[in-house]
């Protein structure tokens, strides 16, 4: 399991940057979870262009220009010694060139002058649910964990050249009816012989697995609003000033926030400006379920 480092280094990998970052709207978007095959380097790219990741040491992060096909960085980095500084100095210098990019067969290709110098697969982050009802929820450090019938269990994976591999993995020990116990042991074996995985039209293709994408999980805002969606339909979070509550409903990708309520605590003017105006966008707004959360002004990231 990777290590947090607590000293930043304010390392500007780039010189010339906009002051904000922005996403183009185009349809080929780098916005995404990405990761490079065979490493530990992982990067999440937000639709309004804040930047985070792994790189094999430390962690990164900052935000990203772009221009039609054109995209630079400005990043910044933790400073932790460790094995594979000259993997992490190579990685910062290839992001350092970048100039341009293409999405190709799904993968974010990151260039320099007209050369590939760095290629992202899509990275497997977030909830998914077998026909079973057991679900799993793959974390951006690595980890992961889920609940059967009868047990929860957790480990952590790693991205290999061709696909992934679980380690670690733990298994609570309740026992339950044999039917339970027998799909989730089906499933555990299942899980830990999956070698390869792929993400298409909100399926989850995990070796012999299939699972359904959910969007069951701990979210926030790049403002540091949180919101967490239970599997009851529920939902709460923190605003910048209030706790907020309510229900919420998914159909066809789509979110839509109902019943929203939340604390009435008071706080400075602009803060409460801002959270009125979020809650209003919550519940007139259909948001888009996805790696992000969307819907305009709003974009919500899984933690």
């Amino acid at each position: 399991m990777r290590k947090t480092a607590f000293v930043v280094l304010a390392l500007a990998l780039v010189g010339i940057v906009a002051a904000a970052g922005c996403i183009s709207t185009e349809t080929q978007s780098p916005a995404g979870d990405w990761y490079v095959p065979g490493t530990d380097i992982t990067m999440t790219i937000t639709p309004d262009g804040s930047v985070s990741g792994h790189a094999p040491v430390n962690l990164f992060f900052g935000t990203c220009v772009i221009d039609g096909e054109k995209l630079t960085f400005n990043l910044a980095s933790t400073e932790m010694a460790g094995e594979g500084l000259d993997a992490e100095i190579a990685f910062f210098e290839a992001i350092n060139s970048v100039d341009s990019f293409k999405i190709e067969n799904g993968k974010l290709v990151l260039m320099s002058e007209g050369k590939e110098v760095l290629t992202f697969a899509e990275a497997l982050v977030g909830t998914f649910v077998t026909e079973d009802g057991i679900t799993v929820t793959f974390n951006k450090d690595m980890t992961f964990g889920g609940n059967g019938p009868v047990n929860s269990f957790s480990g952590e994976y790693a991205y290999t050249e061709n696909g992934i591999e679980f380690i670690n993995v733990a298994v609570t020990q309740a026992f339950g009816s044999e039917e339970d116990m027998a799909a989730e042991a089906a499933f555990l074996a299942a899980l830990a012989e999956a070698k390869t995985f792929s993400v298409e039209n909100g399926k989850l293709t995990l070796g012999k697995l299939t699972l359904t994408a959910s969007v069951v999980g701990n979210w926030m805002t790049v403002d540091g609003i949180t919101l967490t969606l239970a599997e009851d339909g529920t939902f709460a979070g923190q605003a910048p000033v209030n706790n907020y509550f309510g229900e919420y409903e998914v159909n066809d990708g789509k979110v839509t926030f109902k019943n929203v309520a939340s604390t009435k605590m008071m706080g400075a003017e602009e803060a409460m400006a801002a959270e009125d105006a979020f809650f209003t966008a919550l519940a007139e707004n259909t948001f888009a379920a996805g790696q992000f959360l969307t819907a305009d002004g709003i974009t919500f990231i899984r933690t």
